[in-house]
């Protein structure tokens, strides 16, 4: 009895001991529960029924001087999943991808993950969620989100550029402008029922986002498709690498086309390559070649060291300085300045340099802007290369006079013609034409002019030397009949990587100018990388230069740049402007605002993309009640028969074949009268042979 007694005396000592341990040690974990770790278990608990929510503030949208829409948002939504909740995930996979238009594997493959959220697809149509709701699968989910479009497709793409699947900027206007357009998020603090009901609370008031404020561009998106055209024309007649093409308004400093080939479509730009997404006129520098030769002659007219009348021997054709041989492409003997620029000559501006004190050469380049960035409002811009004179050689003057032994950017050397055609001031390039918040014009707001470059007496005398450079000089090809051009054209070589010496065969094509000549309203560069054949800047650009100045002329109509007595070929232009535009090539909505622009009635057939046909034909007269029908369809890559371009003149139909994402291999020039393969013939390929003969129509430099 007494060993029983003593077992339970145990027991209960046991007991006694082990509650009281657990007493003390619930007390000390109550304790840190309620003192040490409060913080810890309350934000604990904070998630388990509140969590904040940002509101995501929509981006702002990119437009043209006119409004025309670049880049905006379109509602999409985001597919997402808890794999953990899907009950049958190959079943949902097989229902799913026949809505979202996705393989089974790869939705089958995201189902059975381990994580509690994937997403399944993002930036799907906004209309396949009423499809989703219908699904009704447990564990797959939608949100709402706007998703980033660019109507133009390829149009002005490297210059506004792109965002990532998240919308962030990554090029261009979008990445420049990445806080403007972003705007602030908000938030909300959403609470939670333990059955998972969510709802707010006045206790946590909402905070609105502030959305992205949307930017007006400088560019004017007419003026943007002319430009991309006529150089993508240019780049495949001459079997180019790239090119580049730039308009300017030489009165404000505004771009209004900034043309870069080859493009990509940034609504899809993974599909292209990373060297079409690069901005060229202002990342890549280049040997200007010739058309640097205006910023040396400046220098010697404005300094009064040289009159246009003064004479230079050229050597016929060859002259050495120092170590180097420099050539002419054509002999020549005694000329003036004045003939030294309009026949380009190589040996007159290098013997003109060579005379001249260095460090004046040197200043004049920089006061143009070289050897600096323009500070246009864009990422990536670079300096280009002005050596300082305590680094030249003897021979440096020389090399330099004739554009080499410099580099410059495309903009730089743009804006050197926007100088001399606005009277000698240097002003900061901008693309931004004003913002807008809510509605409320925003002006950028800063000055953008920087220097005096030269004097307005230099300026009207360099105008009118480039003027026969046009008229009378290797730029002839630049002519437009009536209209006074001024310009200056250039044949670089291409530098080898690293600087030392040069590519054997390769060549910069580029013309630059500007117009009116006693009052320019437009100054145009154009610079094509690699023709093959033909590779003179008077041969490849000056004409690339003509037919964007041409539509552009057609486009604002002759009035826009000059008064009536100052037109001595006025009724060219009167006649062309009643006559039916050619359209064919153009996208939908720039043949609409062509025609509008034009004050004609128009009907439309079809709901694609492309203009394949219209009625009456070009060059047709137009009456009081004519109404122009014009045909679209769907662009040629979608189709698998060669489209009909016989009867075209073989600018237009190249217009037809570059929008439809097809080449051309042209013989001749002129109107195309045979093409291979024939029209509805099954195509191979993407390139057509087009065979052209010249025909004389007076009228057809001023059309579509």
């Amino acid at each position: 009895m007494k060993k029983n007694e003593r077992n339970v005396s145990w027991r209960l000592s046991a007991f006694y001991v082990a509650a009281f341990l657990f007493i003390v040690i619930l007390i000390v974990r109550l304790v840190g529960i309620q003192l040490v770790d409060r913080e810890k278990f309350e934000m604990k608990a904070h998630k388990q029924y509140k969590y904040e929510v940002k509101l995501a503030p929509e981006r702002g949208k990119i437009l043209d001087r006119k409004r025309e829409l670049l880049a905006f948002n379109v509602p999409t939504i985001s597919v997402t999943a808890n794999p953990k909740e899907v009950e049958n995930p190959y079943k949902a996979a097989v229902r799913l991808a026949s809505v979202l238009n996705m393989s089974i594997d790869n939705i089958y493959k995201k189902l059975r993950s381990r994580n509690d959220f994937v997403f399944i697809a993002r930036r799907q149509p906004a209309e396949l969620a009423s499809e989703l709701d219908k699904l009704d699968i447990k564990g797959i989910n939608y949100s709402k989100t706007l998703s980033r479009k660019y109507p133009k497709n390829r149009s002005a793409c490297q210059l506004v550029g792109y965002t990532d699947i998240d919308g962030n900027g990554l090029s261009g206007i979008e990445l420049a402008f990445e806080k403007v357009l972003t705007g602030v998020p908000g938030r909300a603090i959403m609470q939670k029922t333990g059955k998972s009901m969510v709802f707010t609370s006045t206790e946590y008031p909402l905070v609105l986002p502030a959305n992205g404020q949307d930017i007006t561009l400088t560019i004017d998106y007419r003026y943007q498709y002319i430009a991309e055209q006529q150089l993508r024309n240019t780049i495949l007649d001459s079997k180019a690498e790239s090119g580049i093409a730039i308009v300017m308004d030489p009165r404000t400093s505004e771009v209004l086309a900034m043309a870069s080939e080859p493009s990509f479509d940034p609504n899809r730009p993974g599909e292209f390559s990373p060297e079409s997404w690069r901005l060229r006129p202002i990342t890549d520098q280049f040997e200007p070649g010739s058309t640097f030769k205006v910023a040396v002659m400046a220098a010697l007219l404005d300094e009064g060291l040289k009159k246009p009348i003064d004479i230079v021997y050229c050597e016929n054709g060859k002259y050495k300085i120092h170590d180097e041989t420099i050539h002419d492409t054509s002999p020549h003997g005694w000329l003036t300045l004045r003939e030294v620029l309009y026949l380009s000559s190589n040996i007159g501006m290098s013997k003109l340099a060579m005379d001249v004190d260095k460090n004046v050469i040197y200043r004049y380049a920089r006061d143009f802007g070289f050897g600096v960035r323009t500070g246009i409002e864009l990422k990536g811009e670079i300096d280009g290369v002005l050596k300082h004179p305590k680094d030249w050689s003897g021979v440096t003057p020389a090399a330099m006079s004739i554009g080499h032994e410099v580099a410059v950017t495309p903009l730089q050397l743009c804006n050197l013609y926007c100088t001399i055609a606005n009277g000698g001031y240097l002003n900061r390039p901008t693309i931004i034409k004003e913002f807008n918040e809510n509605g409320r014009r925003v002006m950028s707001g800063d000055n953008r002019f920087i220097r005096r470059a030269i004097k307005k007496t230099t300026s009207d005398t360099l105008k009118s030397m480039m003027f026969d450079v046009v008229d009378k000089g290797t730029g002839k090809k630049a002519a437009i009949p009536g209209m006074q051009v001024c310009g200056k054209t250039g044949t670089a070589r291409m530098v080898l990587s690293g600087g030392r010496g040069y590519v054997k065969g390769k060549y910069f094509a580029s013309f630059g100018g500007f117009f009116p000549k006693d009052d320019p309203k437009l100054c145009i560069f154009v610079m094509v990388k690699n023709p093959r054949g033909l590779y003179y800047g008077g041969d490849v650009a000056a004409p690339c230069f003509k037919r964007i100045a041409e539509e552009i002329i057609s486009y604002e109509g002759l009035d826009y740049f000059q008064s009536d007595e100052s037109i001595p070929n006025k009724l060219v232009y009167q006649t062309a402007s009643h006559k039916v535009p050619n359209l064919i090539g153009f996208d939908r909505e720039t043949a609409f605002s062509i025609l509008q622009a034009k004050g004609c009635a128009y009907k439309s057939e079809g709901r694609g993309e492309v203009v394949l046909g219209q009625d009456p034909s070009p060059g047709s007269l137009l009456s009081e009640n004519t109404v122009i029908k014009i045909k679209t369809g769907k662009s040629v890559e979608t189709e698998k028969t060669a489209p009909r371009v016989v009867g075209l003149p073989v600018r237009n139909a190249l217009n037809l074949l570059a929008a439809s994402g097809m080449r051309a291999h042209v013989e001749g020039n002129g109107v195309v009268v045979r093409q291979t393969p024939a029209p509805g013939m099954e195509l191979d390929g993407d390139t057509l042979k087009l065979e052209c003969e010249s025909k004389f129509e007076p009228f057809e430099i001023l059309s579509y």
